[in-house]
């Protein structure tokens, strides 16, 4: 009767055929047999994968192949451990073997070590969730930094706006609030001097300049009052419902007579408008400058239309003229303080400029908008919206 021992033996006798097989085709046992001098006389699948060049022998780096070679030992284990395989320009591989030296001939046989791979791996996963630890910090940091770029590029607008507010208002003070009362010194030094040497008419013709050139200083002290009261978040915001009509009366005496003097026609057909829910003071203002515009840009003899449209929410109130129109790149620059310089009118009427960005910022202050078309030669519509709601 067979020992363990030997049914064991005579068992792997019976797989040998299939154990050689897995051996040469393996990719994870290592096996190479040399010659001393460094001849390969067989090589697997898997070790053949970690030779370099032409010289196999010269692919063992570490230890080097003569370590194996040189040693004195016959028929036994010459070496038991790493040993890495490569050259010096390429990446390098190590893997757990023993090395036999037996008949004249080197054998190199091993793979890779559990413990090894394990540890491998687990680095491997360390570093992944570092990796990942690592993208989503700087998935944050990009969106941190993309939010303080946006914040970044409002307070650069911001900035500018204000430096633009800051060179209008010197500009304003410096030249158009200067030159009207150089006017108004200058005649009235004329009338001191020469007072009874001129004729009755030509002091009323110097009067009416002088008084002309005082409106025209009080209509730009009001504005820049208006304007720094707005942009210092002092200018009281009080809404409440009325009518267009209401609106309409309230301001509409003095822009008559400002248009009568031109021989324009002022239409209103808002009559029929509901209520509307507004800061009075402020869509008057918006009124009041728009329609002063009109007039302005109007030519004489020609008439100025005042309508309304309602909407769900909101009333759409149109100024439309015939007068002379605003060039197309100009319909976007004239709410920007700073980028424009304010014309003249038809017969010469002056202005500061100021009057449309007042108007957007009333109009905005109301939850509207505000635009404007128009065509050179053949007039300008400026439109704005105001809230039709009155249950607030």
């Amino acid at each position: 009767m067979k020992s363990p021992a030997e049914n064991t033996k005579f068992e792997i006798e019976n797989w040998k055929e299939e154990i050689s097989s897995s051996i040469t085709e393996s990719n994870t046992l290592c096996i190479a047999l040399f010659n001393p001098d460094g001849e390969l006389l067989y090589a697997n699948n898997a070790i053949r994968l970690l030779f370099k060049g032409d010289n196999p022998a010269e692919s063992i780096l570490n230890p080097p192949f003569r370590t194996f070679s040189e040693n004195q030992c016959r028929d036994c284990c010459v070496y038991h451990g790493y040993i890495t395989f490569g050259n010096f320009s390429s990446v390098n591989t190590s893997i757990m073997a023993r090395v036999y030296s037996k008949n004249n001939k080197i054998m190199i046989i091993g793979g890779v070590d559990s413990e090894q791979l394990l540890s491998q791996n687990l680095i491997m996963h360390n570093l992944n969730r570092e990796i990942g630890d690592l993208q989503r910090q700087l998935i944050k940091e990009k969106r941190t930094l993309e939010e303080t770029l946006i914040k970044l590029n409002s307070t650069v607008k911001e900035l500018n706006e204000a430096n633009a507010t800051k060179d209008k208002f010197f500009s304003i003070i410096a030249h158009d609030l200067k030159n009207p009362f150089t006017t108004i010194i200058g005649f009235s030094e004329y009338l001191k001097t020469n007072l009874r040497d001129i004729e009755l008419s030509e002091i009323e013709e110097i009067i009416e300049m002088m008084n002309t050139s005082g409106h025209t200083t009080y209509k730009l002290l009001e504005d820049l009052l208006m304007w720094s009261r707005s942009h210092l978040g002092k200018m009281p915001f009080s809404p409440e419902c009325t009518s267009l009509a209401d609106l309409w009366e309230e301001v509409s005496g003095p822009l008559i007579l400002s248009a009568e003097n031109k021989e324009i026609t002022l239409n209103f057909y808002g009559g029929n408008t509901p209520s509307l829910f507004c800061d009075k003071n402020m869509v008057k203002t918006v009124i009041r400058n728009l329609v002063s515009n009109a007039v302005k840009f109007s030519y004489r003899g020609g008439s100025v239309n005042i309508t309304a449209e309602v909407g769900k929410k909101f009333a759409t109130i149109s100024i439309s003229d015939k007068g002379v129109g605003i060039a197309p790149e100009m319909l976007e620059k004239i709410w920007v303080v700073g980028s424009h310089h304010s014309s003249s009118g038809t017969e010469s009427e002056s202005g500061t400029g100021l009057g449309l960005v007042i108007c957007k910022e009333f109009v905005q202050a109301h939850g509207g908008t505000i635009w404007a078309e128009s065509k050179p030669g053949e007039g300008s519509s400026f439109y704005f919206t105001i809230p039709l709601d009155c249950s607030s």
